[in-house]
């Protein structure tokens, strides 16, 4: 079959194409919630155009040679970071945009089997860079949509980004905390003093302090505080859940009707359902905490 290496460039293309589509719609319709530079929204705004530009230049025939070799190294580069969040228990390998995909499966099925099939099914006998030259009007037809295409990509997320609410937006000191009414154990968290910590099962923080909050729970027993954790959605993500099945502390979730756009660690103190302080992507200790549940 010696023009396999087509069909292989184009699949390569097409699924670059969609992707890269598809976090476009991220982009323009919520926040970027997190903080890394790999998963920032200044990231992406770099990543999506290079995506889309490379997959209109594998299915076009342009240099296929220079085209297949830097599409094997894309996607040499996007098993390391797949299966990177596979091990990792991260939900959603993050592709596809809102969709979640587990990035297991995008490994198994898509990554791997691409690079495998670039590296098979090669452009032989190509030369990397022209001469020969194609033909000016096959150039221009792709090469000016495309110039003008991306650029225009670009303008429309930097111009539409969508900005994430502060955790002040959603817990106000002095306020009913408006996530209770979307939280399953409402009836137990409005009453009395509660310090609550919202968690993401895969996330690496929360692993850290959870245990860390059984043990001011065991050690403030009898002192009028509760402590609570609830999962907030996506929920699951890992082989072993961040919960302890012999935990003290009581347990919820937080429903999926609406979207938070909050990064975890998220904890709040409330008492009878009003917020008296809360942080975002951050879990205070042992002190911060009696300083605020107590005003010591």
């Amino acid at each position: 079959m010696k023009k396999a290496y087509v069909i292989v460039m184009w699949i390569a293309g097409l699924f670059l194409l969609v992707a890269g589509a598809m976090k476009v719609h991220q982009l323009l319709t919520e926040p970027i919630i997190s903080e890394g530079f790999w998963e920032s929204w200044a990231f992406f705004v770099i990543q999506v155009p290079l995506e889309i530009g490379l997959g209109i230049w594998l299915i076009c025939g342009l240099f296929r040679k220079a085209a297949w070799l830097l599409a094997t190294i894309a996607y040499g580069g996007f098993i390391v970071v797949t299966l990177y969040k596979a091990v990792m228990g991260i939900e959603s390998c993050g592709c596809f945009g809102t969709v979640t995909v587990n990035p297991w499966i995008t490994l198994v099925l898509i990554d791997v089997p691409i690079f495998l099939s670039l590296v098979i099914f090669r452009p032989k006998g190509q030369k990397l860079l022209p001469p020969p030259w194609p033909s000016a009007a096959h150039f221009f037809a792709i090469a000016i949509p495309t110039f003008i295409l991306l650029p225009a990509i670009e303008y429309v997320l930097i111009t539409n980004k969508q900005i994430k609410p502060t955790i002040e937006e959603v817990a106000i000191p002095q306020n009913v905390w408006p996530m209770l009414e979307y939280i399953d154990i409402k009836d137990q968290l409005e009453n009395g003093l509660w310090v609550v910590l919202l968690y993401h099962d895969d996330c690496p923080d929360c692993k850290i302090a959870m245990p860390l909050y059984e043990q001011m729970h065991e050690s403030l027993e009898g002192n009028d505080i509760h402590f609570a954790f609830v999962e907030m959605p996506p929920y699951g993500g890992t082989a072993e859940p961040l919960v302890n099945s012999q935990t003290k502390v009581a347990c919820g979730r937080l429903g999926g009707e609406k979207k938070w756009y909050l990064q975890s660690p998220v904890v709040v103190v409330i008492d009878n359902g009003i917020v008296l302080k809360a942080w975002e992507a951050d879990a205070p200790d042992f002190d911060t905490l009696l300083n605020t549940a107590f005003g010591q």
